[in-house]
């Protein structure tokens, strides 16, 4: 592979808001790689591959693990907040698929989900209102806070019973004084949730039953023990010596420390802590490609959005409960890219594109390019770009990118700039008090108006979309490396051959 000639370490990570196909670059180096390694997030994540007409949906273990047959080493890595009852469920599916798990490890020190994780992120979530932030109800916001609170439990601590009861007592002791505050019957329905086990963690008089729990993961460690390592030490040894694929969850718009905050995930989810998460440092990655989801891009939860087809309706419509691709396809029927009505036309590009969450199901908020935000991502990432989903737009006949904003609130500080009604911004700045008062300024391109999933050389796109895939790059200061047309491994265009 012509792009990755001389590279031992390389890392695939998303420069938007995450849903931008790692899960099939994973996938697609994973032939490369010796060894496929997550190091950010949970189960709050998921990544689907299709093989033909088969689809793999995973949440916790990495995308290479399809590859595990040939050799190819998966790791979750120390920075993963690791949910066992996720894992032992996603290590079932691959055994009745066939598909060998053996060469899979798990990191020593990789943060662990219980029960009461799940119960605090949906309560804290459920109560919020206006101010919720859109999580997943997987435990991961709380699993991290336990962790620089330093009262979390490790994968480790599953394979030694009596310190793992010591550990969760002390941990629940610390939580009971929050969850008192709580309604009972709140607690006691959210406890019956599948996630918890369906009532088996739960007691009536004291909200948890710790030896049910006890008797749970001491049954997990039993179960995981020949998977458990120290995988910092196993990545260190290989670095530079075996080929290292790093796997990135989310994207840098969600990384607690670089996204658009508060509205972000718990955990970094830049190359910087991926590598981190894996035990490696940032220079042990030779190269970073970030997927660009292009010329539109998706948005999941909470959060602003400038460039959304429809603006709030479509945020609003997004996170009603129960709205999902068939209730979408019952009342929309089948719409075409032609749309004048921008709220249509976000409902188009979702269908067409399958927009829907492989974690929740929920639909995928729709909007044009926005460049201020990749200008900022590239930051975090690298130059080198993937650009997906491209053929969802085959037949939309005006395309749109978001090359600026024009900010129309009142004087707003920031640092040392202030901002004032009518400032132009090129970069987007992740405020939300700025955010919400940012005007999409946009050039238009006619679409192209051909299908492209047939297409495996850049020369052979057509000219109106390599005008398009050349202003961007210009525009952003980005080089595209690879373009993919269409959900399947083959349906590839490397750039530079």
């Amino acid at each position: 592979m012509k792009l990755l000639k001389g590279k031992k370490t390389i890392a695939v990570v998303c420069n938007q808001w995450g849903d931008t196909g790692k899960g099939k670059f994973v996938d697609y180096f994973g032939e490369w790689a010796d060894i496929i390694a997550r190091g950010t997030g949970g189960a709050n994540a998921g990544h689907t591959i299709r093989l033909g007409n088969k689809e793999h949906i995973f949440h916790l273990i990495p995308s290479g693990i399809l590859y595990d047959a040939k050799g190819k080493i998966n790791i979750i890595g120390n920075g993963v907040a690791f949910d066992p009852a996720v894992v032992e469920h996603e290590m079932s599916l691959l055994k009745k698929s066939g598909c060998s798990f053996k060469n899979l490890l798990f990191s020593k020190d990789a943060h662990l989900v219980l029960p009461q994780h799940l119960l605090l992120d949906r309560i804290k979530e459920s109560k919020a209102g206006s101010d919720k932030i859109g999580t997943t109800g997987r435990g991961i916001g709380p699993v991290y806070e336990d962790h620089y609170a330093r009262i979390g439990l490790t994968v480790n601590d599953l394979l030694n019973p009596k310190i793992f009861e010591e550990k969760l007592q002390r941990n629940l002791r610390n939580k009971m004084v929050v969850l008192r505050q709580y309604d009972k019957n709140v607690i006691k329905k959210i406890m019956q949730h599948e996630h918890l086990g369906s009532g088996l963690f739960y007691d009536a008089k004291n909200i948890f039953n710790i030896d049910a729990i006890v008797k749970e993961y001491t049954r997990y460690g039993k179960l995981f023990k020949k998977n458990i390592t120290d995988t910092d030490a196993f990545l260190r040894k290989a670095v530079g010596k075996k080929k290292i694929l790093l796997e990135g969850a989310q994207g840098n718009l969600l990384s607690i420390d670089h996204g658009t905050y508060p509205f972000v995930t718990a955990s970094d989810c830049t190359v910087q802590g991926l590598a981190k998460g894996v035990g490696l440092r940032e220079n042990d990655v030779e190269m970073t490609l970030g997927i660009v989801k292009a010329p539109f891009m998706t948005r999941v939860g909470e959060g602003a959005f400038p460039t959304e087809f429809g603006g709030e309706e479509s945020a609003k419509w997004c996170g009603t409960p129960g709205i999902n691709k068939e209730t979408e396809k019952e009342k929309f029927g089948d719409l075409s890219l032609d749309q004048t009505d921008d709220f249509k036309l976000g409902v188009a590009v979702r269908m067409k594109g399958d927009e829907y969450g492989a974690t929740t199901g929920r639909p995928r908020r729709t909007g044009w390019l926005d460049l201020p935000f990749l200008r900022y991502s590239v930051q975090y990432s690298s130059s080198d770009v993937i650009f997906t989903k491209v053929d969802v737009m085959d037949t939309c006949k005006e395309i749109k990118i978001c090359v600026a904003y024009e900010y129309t609130g009142p004087e707003y500080i920031v640092g040392d700039k202030v901002l004032k009604n009518g400032s132009r911004l090129n970069i987007v700045v992740t405020d939300k008090d700025v955010l919400k008062y940012c005007k999409p300024i946009y050039k238009t391109f006619p679409g192209w108006l051909s299908s492209i999933r047939n297409l495996r050389k850049m020369k052979d796109l057509p000219q109106k979309l390599k005008n398009i895939i050349k202003f961007i790059e210009k525009e952003a200061g980005i080089k595209v490396r690879i373009i993919s047309v269409g959900p399947d491994r083959e349906e590839t265009i490397m750039v530079d051959g």
